[in-house]
């Protein structure tokens, strides 16, 4: 053989050889360029994947067809929280050999498997802790003619997701810069994966938030909440992470109706709609009115997989309906009841006593001299007698008595459970001089009035209806200002005018 034919050495190798490098730092530098190809393989195919399963998947093949690994696995809890592989390429009956149940409490039978998951670090075979069951771990891999294997936590919002088992079938432990690489790897699958989760819930969201001018809260079907736009926090202070953190319920409060809340849970077990109103709470401990509509998601396959809720702050608008109510039903110069008012409460009062068996007592009064106070001093000066009345009225009866104003100066008391003629006749009493005191006018001139009343009772007026009541409270109020001057108390029982008539008839 002559010395062209002669083997020839690369001047590179006869350079490191020649420098003392070990034979294996060649093969460490192949196995990065490897895993380094395998990283841009992975980002070309994951990163335009529209499904975490199909990118699951090819995460898995693509390692096994760059050489990274024999086996490549990704396992997430199952079933009675068993280990089990969402994602494989490579021999499935070693997965099914080793399968655990990584939330049990730390324990040499979990093996590499539960260590990694607990611990939240990787595992490699080059560790060789003297625990049972890492025997077994070895045993069963060398059944299976795997002899290096790897195990990566793939983590998500900071939290083990999966693991990821890589094995091999060479007996070629994982350098340690080959390690940083693996790792780094199984963390760009989790960033992948978040990344493609945000923007299916963007699809699912898209429609929503351009409907939506108000704030939006995206939840599973187990009420956990997945996202809130920025409407949300502004109106109720809590930023996206802590109301995922602590859900929902975090708004409610001791004023929040039990009876609507209950509503709303029946609406999502059933899967269906809901609108309503709540009292809620922000962050700062203030409420606000929220009309809440809920709509529920369902994919393709009508499956239920999201709620999608629609928050509106209505406090602004329940105040108005409020203060419109109240108005409706309010007397505006003296805050008492208004007709409207006292006509639904004489129909709840007369009910309410006959079903009791106890006593009603309406009462009419007219105010004397109040004409002189108006006509001489002015309207605001006959304004303020009123309100000065309305208040001694309130403040000289029971919290559960009942006071209207008619309009003018007329003026109506409902009183129930006075069950004697002289109970009521001391309340009465007592209410002279209190409503007829001085009354100091904004011009620093003192005035007074006087109370005439009408009295209708049930049942001593025998079996009247709600019609009838006022009539004959007025009635016998005609009478005792008829008789202003002769009278001896400012008020007149109807049923004591109708004797009164009846004696003068004989």
């Amino acid at each position: 053989m002559s010395s062209d034919d002669a083997p020839r050495s690369s001047p590179g190798r006869s350079f490191w050889q020649r420098l003392g490098r070990p034979p294996q730092a060649d093969q460490t530098v192949r196995e990065q360029q490897q895993l380094l190809a395998w990283r841009g393989a992975l980002s070309a195919v994951l990163v335009p994947a529209a499904e975490e399963r199909q990118v699951l998947q090819r995460f898995c093949e693509i390692t096994v067809q760059q050489g990274v690994a024999d086996l490549a696995a990704l396992l997430r809890p199952g079933p009675q929280s068993m280990l089990q592989p969402v994602a494989l390429s490579g021999p499935r009956a070693f997965v099914s050999d080793i399968c655990c149940t990584p939330s049990a409490a730390i324990s040499d039978t979990q093996g590499p498997l539960g260590r990694a998951w607990r611990e939240g670090r990787a595992w490699y075979s080059e560790e060789r802790p003297s625990a049972a069951a890492l025997v077994e771990w070895n045993a069963q891999a060398a059944r299976r003619g795997l002899r290096a294997s790897a195990i990566l936590p793939v983590l998500r919002r900071r939290r083990v997701w999966a693991l990821l088992l890589l094995a091999r079938e060479r007996q070629s432990d994982w350098a340690s810069d080959s390690q940083m690489l693996l790792e780094s790897t199984a963390q760009l699958l989790g960033d992948v994966l978040e990344d493609l989760a945000k923007q299916q819930l963007q699809l699912i969201l898209g429609s929503g938030l351009r409907a939506a001018l108000d704030s939006v809260v995206l939840t599973d079907t187990h009420r956990r909440v997945l996202y809130v736009n920025q409407s949300f926090t502004l109106m109720t202070g809590y930023k996206e992470e802590e109301i995922c953190h602590k859900g929902l319920k975090i708004l409610q409060g001791p004023e929040t109706s039990l009876a609507d809340l209950a509503s709303l849970d029946m609406a999502l077990r059933d899967g269906v709609a809901w609108s309503g109103k709540l009292l809620n709470y922000q962050r700062n401990g203030q409420t606000f009115w929220n009309h809440v509509s809920i709509v529920p998601v369902r994919n393709t396959a009508e499956e239920l997989t999201h709620f999608l809720g629609i928050l509106r702050d209505v406090s602004r608008e329940h105040s108005l309906l409020g203060q419109l109510e109240y108005e409706a039903r309010h007397d505006r110069l003296t805050g008492l009841a208004n007709r409207r008012a006292l006509d639904d409460e004489l129909e709840l009062a007369l009910a309410r006593v006959q079903r009791n068996r106890s006593s009603l007592t309406v009462c009419l009064i007219d105010l004397d001299s109040f004409k002189p106070i108006n006509d001489r001093y002015g309207h605001d000066a006959g304004d303020h007698v009123l309100q000065v009345v309305a208040r001694r009225l309130r403040e000289g009866l029971r919290r559960t008595d009942y006071v209207a104003r008619l309009g003018g100066d007329e003026f109506v008391i409902l009183l129930e459970g006075y069950r004697t003629l002289n109970e009521l006749t001391l309340l009465l009493a007592k209410l002279e001089p209190l409503v007829n005191a001085p009354i100091l006018l904004p011009n620093g001139q003192e005035v007074s009035v006087q109370l005439s009343m009408g009295v209708c009772r049930y049942p001593e007026d025998g079996e009247i209806d709600v019609g009838r009541l006022l009539r004959y409270a007025d009635l016998a109020l005609y009478q005792a200002k008829a008789n202003r001057q002769q009278r001896v108390q400012y008020w007149v029982f109807h049923h004591e005018r109708i004797l009164a008539r009846q004696s003068a008839g004989r």
